[in-house]
């Protein structure tokens, strides 16, 4: 495999993470909600993105956000067929890295159904707090 990079995202960019997000999640929503209800148009902040790109094409991506005491990662999708190539593990760890190059730890969370929840644990991160509907989890050590 090449290493994947992870590209800024881009205007034009924002129908390709629509979709991406909906390919990724929708399973899970429904499971849990009973229902798919996609973000707004307008809650999409390109800027926080970047696009994970692997043997040329787009594959996913990530998404993270710098707070005070922690970097949040609000999404990390890899496209259905993208999927078990290591990937998301590649664009993970880029991000821990970087939380890590700042000296803070990284935070997300995981709904209850969404099996992703071992990647995470496979990756290092632990669950610090659950809710019926999430999974919280960190680079914390506990």
């Amino acid at each position: 495999m090449t290493e994947p990079l992870l590209r800024p995202a881009r205007p034009g960019d924002e129908p390709y993470l629509h979709w991406l997000e909906e390919a990724c999640m929708r399973d899970y929503a429904v499971a849990l909600w009973g229902s798919w209800q996609p973000r707004p148009a307008d809650a999409l902040v390109l800027g926080e993105h970047r696009i994970i790109v692997a043997e040329g094409a787009d594959v996913g991506c990530v998404s993270v956000t710098e707070r005070d005491d922690h970097v949040w990662v609000n999404k990390l999708y890899v496209a259905p067929t993208h999927q078990k190539r290591g990937y998301g593990a590649v664009a993970l760890r880029r991000v821990l890295g970087e939380a890590g190059a700042i000296g803070l730890p990284l935070r997300l969370s995981v709904l209850t159904t969404n099996p992703a929840i071992a990647f995470y644990r496979r990756e290092g991160l632990v669950i610090y707090n659950e809710t019926p509907e999430r999974r919280f989890m960190t680079s914390e050590p506990h």
